[in-house]
């Protein structure tokens, strides 16, 4: 009896901790590249299918001017593109990463690009001959174009973060078997700087009276750092 009794508390036990709990990853990181949105609320929202409930929802920053704030991940930098407007903001995915987020360091018209992600369409230096000028086809007619687009919303209110590795490219000349040759890219630690970084999104509009404003906001950030850090680049109105 006393062994039937304890079996059915272990029992109970288990299912109470599997309920409370759940599972988590193992490593618990992010990748540097991947992003990941936030959506708005106060604390009432209700976790749909798509959300990622073992990411704690990012507190707003009271330093978007100033740039970096605490970490939200285990990037070294993570950028934080929060749309405090009342329209939705499209990023514009269409060429990777590179046409959203970049950096510089300097003043224009002397001042210097930081490549925070590869060009598109452009493979590494390293790669063999056969592959180091890829092909990449473009849609040509207008309803090709609409479909293909890859345009992430990020809601009024929202936040989309996207980890980097601390790691910079450099686009550089190479013939490959392509005539003409192409664009590769090397990687490297960029210079010790105070860079500026730019985020640029687009906000729709479907009234013939108002057209769709393309919006760019800018943030600092000093590297090298020895510490994970977070940008808040905030699209305001």
């Amino acid at each position: 009896m006393k062994t039937q009794a304890l079996a059915k508390v272990l029992a109970a036990g288990l299912l109470f901790a599997t309920a409370c709990g759940g599972t988590q990853a193992a490593d618990g990181g992010e990748t540097p590249g991947q992003t990941h949105t936030t959506p708005s609320g106060n604390g009432d929202h209700v976790a749909g299918d798509d959300d990622d409930i073992d990411s704690p929802l990012q507190t707003p920053s009271d330093a978007a001017d100033a740039g970096a704030t605490a970490p939200a991940s285990d990037a070294l930098v993570t950028f934080v593109l929060k749309n405090s407007g009342s329209d939705t903001l499209f990023l514009n995915m269409d060429k990777g990463l590179q046409a959203v987020i970049s950096g510089y360091s300097g003043k224009v018209p002397n001042a210097k690009q930081l490549l925070l992600f590869p060009t598109h369409c452009t493979a590494s230096c390293d790669s063999p001959p056969e592959e180091i000028c890829p092909t990449c086809e473009e849609p040509q007619r207008v309803k090709d174009i609409k479909a293909a687009e890859n345009h992430q919303p990020v809601e009024p209110g929202a936040t989309y973060e996207v980890p980097w590795d601390g790691i910079a490219f450099k686009d550089r000349r190479t013939k490959g078997k392509r005539k003409g040759g192409c664009n590769c890219y090397e990687t490297l630690e960029p210079a010790p700087e105070n860079y500026t970084i730019r985020a640029c999104g687009l906000r729709k509009t479907q009234s013939a009276k108002t057209r769709s404003k393309y919006q760019c906001v800018e943030a600092s950030l000093t590297l090298p750092t020895t510490e994970p850090v977070v940008v808040e680049l905030d699209f305001g109105e």
